[in-house]
């Protein structure tokens, strides 16, 4: 019995539809893999402007305090992000000798959990803050 060249030739176009299901749905896994990776990217970067956002809030809430009201601790319940100030004296010489004085430190540390890995932002600023008299 012959086959004849119809068979074969179908035969050979379910061959070639399988062929191109399969290079298509790996091409579609790969741009949805692509997808996925530049969202959880883009949440990341939110997430680290939110908190630079926050901590120069902070920094301008605080710089305003007296000396002795400085060193604070917020909590940003809406993001996890908790916000804690802190102040050191600073000595600094001019180019004439005298020390500077009233100048200090300020150290702002937020600490955040993002996907349970701890994470830490801090900034630091000179401040100047003369003794009330």
């Amino acid at each position: 019995m012959k086959t004849s060249r119809r068979h074969r030739r179908s035969g050979y176009i379910l061959f070639e539809l399988v062929l191109a299901l399969g290079i298509f749905a790996i091409a579609v896994l790969g741009l949805a893999k692509s997808l996925n990776q530049a969202l959880e990217t883009a949440n990341l970067l939110k997430r680290d402007q939110i908190i630079r956002i926050g901590m120069r809030n902070f920094l301008e809430e605080i710089r305003r305090k007296p000396l002795a009201d400085m060193s604070t601790t917020s909590m940003d319940t809406t993001y996890g992000v908790t916000y804690t100030s802190s102040t050191e004296p600073v000595t600094l010489r001019t180019t004439s000798g005298s020390n500077l004085t009233d100048i200090y430190n300020l150290t702002i540390k937020a600490t955040s959990s993002f996907n349970d890995v701890p994470e830490e932002a801090t900034l630091s600023v000179y401040v100047y803050k003369p003794a009330q008299q």
